[in-house]
């Protein structure tokens, strides 16, 4: 597979992250392991024992969202906040790996721990956090709604203990904009499928908002939820000649990707997604929030707390700028062509009919 990344999903203001994986190698020793060691000098408030790096426990609900738009992105921040992996902070990681039953037990692993901050990635883990109604700080990166999490009323009344980065939609708030992108390659589509996840809140949010875009702009839906990782690919399989094109949302169904995509290819129906890493497993098209400018900012927020100051001054952060990801090769495998002025404005394109631009 061929991929060319216009910036690789790099935020247009930065070519920081070009070689970020090589330059943290060199700085802080990283192999990628789990548990990485990662900052200095920690400011008043930092309740750790004299000398030893603050602790910060990222927990997230499930694996379906890159680490490199994750704890890649966060660990820019504390860099350019002068803050030293390994010195000033340490990362630990954890996963509910979709199970998001387990997502207290996280949250209290991470409490006993003693934790200096608690990263909440996806929208299910804050709302445990909540729920938990710690008072270790807590900083959420790339969130779709942390008002209906409970965390707060507006960006600079909340809880005082939280603060972080959100978009709205996960980029697209009343999802009109992906039901256009499915026109804009599959103009002749009238059916469209959902998946979603009946079980997580935001899941059935954006399935409902999605279904209204879709049917204002005369298209059919049938939305079958999936209640386990193991009912994705037969849920899939119920659309196959039903519909003409397939999207997906919620943990459950990120998580059963690899089947759902393999089903999804042997029917020949084109896979959307909010979530650029599975276009480069497949999926025709995503578009998505700038999860690096978000995850830099959180990294930011992330070292004023650790320097002392309160979440409770710090605004939550509104990611404004979306991007587009294309997958023309995979595409054109089951008779989807991928217009042009698509594969043209897309900021990634994967696949064997990727071209610089």
């Amino acid at each position: 597979m061929t991929v060319h990344p216009r910036r690789f999903f790099l935020s247009p203001r930065i070519g920081r992250f070009v070689g970020l994986a090589a330059c943290l190698a060199l700085a802080t020793g990283f192999t990628g392991s789990r548990d990485t060691a990662l900052l200095r000098n920690p400011g008043p408030g930092v309740a750790t024992p004299a000398g030893s790096p603050a602790l910060i426990y990222i927990i997230r609900a499930d694996d379906w969202m890159g680490h490199e738009w994750s704890e890649d992105a966060i660990r820019v921040g504390l860099l350019e906040s002068d803050m030293e992996a390994g010195v000033d902070y340490e990362f630990k990681m954890l996963s509910a790996q979709g199970d998001l039953a387990t997502l207290p037990s996280l949250i209290d692993a991470a409490i006993d721990a003693k934790a200096r901050i608690i990263v909440t990635l996806q929208d299910a883990t804050l709302e445990a956090a909540v729920r938990r109604g710690t008072t270790v700080p807590i900083i959420f990166q790339l969130l779709s709604d942390p008002f209906a999490a409970g965390a707060g009323t507006s960006d600079s009344n909340h809880m005082p203990n939280i603060t972080g980065v959100y978009s709205p939609g996960f980029g697209d708030p009343e999802q009109t904009r992906r039901v256009d992108l499915i026109r804009r390659i599959l103009p002749k589509a009238t059916r469209l499928g959902i998946l979603f996840s009946p079980e997580e809140q935001l899941s059935v949010s954006f399935k409902q908002r999605m279904t209204k875009a879709a049917q204002q702009a005369g298209l059919k839906v049938t939305a079958v939820p999936v209640g386990n990782v193991g009912e994705v690919s037969d849920a899939t399989r119920s659309l196959c000649g039903k519909v003409d094109a397939i999207e997906l949302f919620g943990n459950v169904a990120h998580s059963g990707f690899a089947g759902l995509i393999k089903v999804a290819k042997e029917c020949k129906v084109p896979v959307f997604s909010p979530s650029p890493f599975e276009v480069m497993q497949g999926a025709t098209a995503a578009l998505y929030p700038d999860f690096q400018d978000g995850g830099a900012i959180a990294g930011k927020m992330i070292a004023r707390v650790l320097r002392g100051e309160s979440p409770a001054k710090i605004p939550f952060y509104r990611v404004q700028t979306t991007k587009l990801a294309v997958n023309p090769g995979d595409a054109g495998s089951i008779g989807v062509t991928v217009p042009p002025d698509v594969v043209k404005q897309a900021d990634t394109v994967v696949g064997k009919g990727a071209k610089p631009q």
